[in-house]
């Protein structure tokens, strides 16, 4: 169905009108889940806020995206479908660990699940890695497999950030902030718009999230919201691989690739190092503790927004580093964009803690 509006019209009310349908949806949340009493229950580890918070936020978000990306987009959006198929699967995976604690190992297969379908069924395997770890074309069923693999990694490592109040929320809108100029600069109109959706509908919840927070995203948005950034920037990388000139000298596919990795590296990092501290300690990588970055931010006597604040800053110095040294080379760019997340967290780490 062909709408009534320019594609720049809709670049507008696109994420007004998820933002208007975000709020109003993650409203009925908080009163359907107040009056039927279902809360995150705190667990003094990594759960450290008040009794009686619900988390189901995420659904706000999904009803928001899904409604406005898919009128306004949908039909100009290669492998939409598919996409919507595999952000449901996350959505009530979700839904159903944020009320019933679904056992890890179910998780991961749903998200591993999801993540294939969104890549095989929707062509957004990588081709190349433009050199990244000296690796140049690779055949296509190792672009399946590496790319939903790396899909699923990052929809568990976003899922992590989600632990203080407004993060998730402003790392999701800030990350497809980026991608939707881009991609609509390189023609991927539809993709643009679906990203300004995701953007609004995740403010509608923000509203509700930021300190002090009336709900959570829980595993039912943080889970979503990270394979579709995941998504936005891989349409990124797979539009400038078919961009016309004089449009490559812009942005040229190598370039996608390293501002792709910059908008995904503080996730990454972040865990990564969790893992590694962990591991070396005799810990399980997956055990529940208080080092991720948001978490030694509050010990050191930070509140949730302006730990939030902080996290985000460091975020955006690492993608618009990225931006004005994309020349380096590979060997020299991926060390050069850890700096900001690396520095970060040993002055937060090793800053005096709150008495």
């Amino acid at each position: 169905m062909q709408l009534p509006f320019s594609d720049s019209v809709l670049l507008l009310l696109s994420p007004l009108l998820a933002l208007v349908i975000g709020l109003y949806a993650v409203k009925k949340v908080i009163f359907i889940t107040q009056k039927r009493k279902i809360y995150d229950i705190p667990d003094n580890i990594r759960k450290i806020h008040g009794e009686q918070i619900p988390s189901l936020g995420g659904i706000g978000i999904f009803i928001g995206f899904v409604a406005v990306a898919s009128l306004f987009a949908g039909t100009i959006v290669p492998g939409w479908n598919f996409l919507i198929i595999s952000s449901s699967i996350l959505f009530f995976t979700g839904i159903y660990d944020d009320i019933m604690n679904m056992r890890p190992e179910k998780k991961l297969a749903a998200q591993f699940i999801a993540a294939f379908v969104g890549v095989y069924f929707t062509g957004l395997e990588i081709h190349s890695f433009q050199g990244l770890f000296g690796i140049e074309e690779v055949p296509y069923w190792a672009g399946v497999a590496i790319t939903s693999f790396l899909c699923a990694f990052f929809i568990n490592v976003f899922n992590f950030i989600d632990g203080i109040d407004g993060l998730a929320c402003l790392l999701t809108i800030v990350s497809v902030g980026i991608a939707a100029p881009l991609l609509w600069f390189t023609g991927n109109h539809g993709g643009a718009v679906a990203a300004l959706a995701l953007a609004g509908a995740t403010g509608g919840l923000l509203y509700y999230n930021f300190e002090p927070a009336k709900i959570y995203m829980g595993d039912t948005g943080s889970m979503m919201a990270g394979f579709w950034v995941w998504s936005f920037m891989a349409m990124l990388v797979k539009t400038t691989n078919h961009i016309p000139y004089p449009l490559e000298t812009y942005i040229t596919p190598s370039d996608a690739m390293k501002l792709t990795l910059a908008v995904l590296l503080f996730p990454v990092f972040d865990a990564l190092r969790v893992f590694f501290v962990r591991a070396s300690k005799g810990i399980s990588p997956l055990k529940a503790d208080r080092r991720h970055l948001h978490y030694y931010l509050l010990d050191k006597g930070l509140n949730h927004a302006r730990a939030t604040a902080f996290i985000v800053m460091v975020h955006l110095v690492t993608i618009v580093g990225a931006w004005y040294f994309r020349f380096l080379e590979w060997w020299l760019f991926v060390p050069f964009i850890t700096i900001p997340s690396l520095v970060a967290t040993k002055w937060a780490s090793a800053s005096p803690k709150k008495s």
